[in-house]
């Protein structure tokens, strides 16, 4: 009993992702696969009071707002996808900005759909549903004592410092989208390495000290969803739910082995079944060189908030 207690976590959160990645393979629908699903399993699931400063009820509002904004960024903003890009950036950084909260998926949330040009609400009740799905399991597993309920107060107000702290790294982030978009390689700007950024130009981020540990994390994530994917639904035909359960999997057991839970590489692991079969080979490639790209900002981002006034 104790340890099916201890793996029920693992066992919710490969659920949700094969519930996930089944419903779109059965209506035919690549816009219910929502990648930052696994990275807010990751987060809410395996850690014991969350990865992040934040309610369950604020996860649910932000993850939908940006979701929503995406999805109308797409729909009414006919402009060049860089400039797009950037500009639902900048967005998502003032809506985190303003949520008094450390969750960074809604950043994703909203950049994922100008990415992938997805301007239809398939996309935003699979975000909305899918996260509810997981607060219920983490409800779920508070009820029977196995994780300990999520405790939040807000942030203060943001004051003038957070918002330059904000537009830089909006501006750091664009130095990075204008490029990849114009040399066809979007994925050095992935959403969830976008999270990953903003969650490592924090002053207590692990980026500052396991850059090497964390490098290997998220291209591992990257192969093991390119690998699983092409290995038994592009090459073996298998449904796309089943490598994407493995892919979820394997990625938690690492991500335990190594103590270290980094829920934008699950995210980046899922991504994975969303690209056209002609990137997954040069998908990881895109995740290392971006990953090498954003660590190497967010120092720069990090000096100048140490620097003194």
């Amino acid at each position: 009993m104790i340890t099916i207690r201890k793996y029920l976590p693992l066992f919710l959160t490969v659920l949700t992702v094969g519930l996930m990645t089944g419903l779109s393979e059965f209506f035919q629908n690549p816009e219910i696969i929502f990648p930052e699903l696994a990275a807010v399993t990751a987060g809410a699931l395996h850690v014991p009071h969350t990865a992040w400063h934040v309610s369950k009820f604020r996860m649910l509002i932000f993850i939908t707002l940006c979701a929503m904004l995406g999805v109308l960024i797409v729909h009414f903003l006919h402009i060049p996808a860089g400039i797009q890009l950037c500009i639902a950036f900048f967005t998502a950084q003032m809506i985190f900005l303003c949520s008094r909260t450390s969750f960074a998926p809604m950043i994703s949330a909203l950049v994922l759909p100008v990415m992938l040009k997805t301007d239809s609400a398939v996309y935003l009740f699979s975000a909305f549903g899918l996260t509810l799905l997981v607060l219920l399991c983490r409800s779920f597993l508070e009820k029977i004592n196995l994780l300990p309920e999520m405790q939040y107060e807000p942030f203060p107000k943001p004051d003038k410092t957070a918002f330059l702290q904000a537009l830089s790294r909006t501006f750091a982030g664009c130095l990075v989208i204008l490029p990849a978009v114009l040399l066809d390689m979007r994925f050095l700007c992935a959403p969830p390495l976008l999270v990953a950024f903003t969650e490592f130009c924090k002053p207590d981020s692990p980026a500052e000290h396991h850059k090497s540990e964390i490098f290997l994390l998220m291209a591992v994530s990257a192969v093991t969803g390119s690998l699983c994917r092409y290995l038994l639904n592009v090459l073996f035909s298998l449904p796309m739910c089943f490598p994407a359960m493995l892919t979820i999997f394997l990625i938690m057991l690492i991500m335990k082995k190594t103590g270290r839970i980094l829920p934008p590489a699950a995210a980046i692991s899922i991504l994975a079944y969303l690209i056209p079969e002609s990137l997954l080979f040069w998908y990881p490639l895109q995740i290392a060189g971006g990953t090498l790209i954003l660590l190497f900002l967010s120092d720069i981002c990090r000096q100048k908030k140490a620097v003194p006034a």
